[in-house]
């Protein structure tokens, strides 16, 4: 049964025998984003406190990469491994290894099917299509908020393809949109890739291709959304006359929601995604019951409740 998990978790104040001086390697996605960052500080620094010896491989989503790297874990014998897939789909064959191994493996951030969970032992990380959930409902509330009727057109901008917060996020996001609000339509879709330059030019366009009657706008990240405000104001369209939802409680959709611009986003704690995974394997080592399923919160965000972004991006 999954659980989940609310509140910062504790670093353990001292290391038991089976975790401290265990080896585990932590294969991850990129540095490059905040998010990413945060997650991968918060993951040292519970592994430090453990007394784990912890490796970190990076790779900028690069599948094949990934692959190659999970083939060089493998062959080092760790303790366990930590991963953080690039592509959920085709991390299937290098999951399917890490079994065949016999290596315990936390999977981080992003999960797979689920017809494939006999390859983990455990994932840690945010509901994805409860975040998408989440951003449908704020939508709903913020048409009403602003007085925009029950119907309009709206657009998505997405991260990267492949990955199960694109695919995910989207699938709950238009399942809450028709069953709860039929006349408000998503006339387009593009990949934003989790960033603000290539969401800017993805809003560009589908500002240009539907027009004038774009009500709102979900991008499944806060930094997208600033390349979706950027576009908006480039094609003359005021952002907070839209409803604009955003995810991840980051800095620019804290600024956003605070100066007006955008109307919500989704808590999800980069700081907490990263204590999670830590303390699952660590938890893993030291033979403790851990459950196959461990949720990251996925509360709407506005202007109201604003402040509890503040301690999930560690301000």
């Amino acid at each position: 049964m999954a659980t989940t998990m609310l509140g910062a978790l504790m670093v353990p104040e001292m290391a038991s025998a089976a975790a401290k001086g265990s080896k585990v390697i932590l294969l991850t996605v990129t540095e490059e984003c905040e998010y990413c960052a945060l997650h991968q500080r918060a993951f040292k620094e519970v592994a430090a406190a453990a007394g784990i010896d912890l490796e970190v491989k990076i790779t900028n989503y690069d599948a094949a990469e990934q692959a190659s790297q999970v083939d060089q874990a493998i062959a080092q014998n760790p303790a366990a491994i930590v991963l953080w897939p690039a592509d959920s789909s085709a991390i299937v064959p290098s999951l399917r290894k890490i079994k065949q191994a016999g290596i315990p493996l936390v999977i981080t951030n992003s999960e797979p099917d689920k017809k494939y969970a006999d390859y983990w032992n455990v994932f840690t990380g945010p509901s994805d299509l409860g975040n998408g959930q989440s951003a449908a409902e704020a939508m709903v509330k913020g048409f009403a908020e602003k007085k925009l009727g029950s119907e309009g057109k709206i657009f998505i901008v997405e991260g990267v393809p492949g990955t199960p917060p694109q695919i995910l996020r989207s699938k709950g996001f238009e399942e809450v949109l028709g069953q709860k609000a039929g006349g408000i339509t998503v006339a387009g879709k593009q990949n934003g890739n989790w960033d603000q330059t290539k969401a800017t030019d993805a809003a560009a366009a589908l500002f240009t291709q539907i027009g004038p009657d774009v009500k709102g706008v979900y991008a499944q990240a806060d930094n997208m959304m600033s390349g979706v405000i950027v576009a908006a104001k480039r094609a003359g369209i005021d952002p907070a006359k839209l409803v604009l939802v955003g995810s991840n409680c980051s800095i620019e959709g804290v600024n956003q929601i605070k100066d007006g611009t955008q109307y919500a986003t989704v808590l999800q704690s980069p700081i907490d995604d990263g204590k999670y995974a830590a303390k699952a394997v660590v938890d893993l080592l030291d033979r403790k019951p851990v459950e196959k399923e461990i949720f990251l919160p996925h509360e709407i965000i506005t202007k109201d409740n604003i402040s509890e972004c503040d301690a999930a991006i560690g301000r």
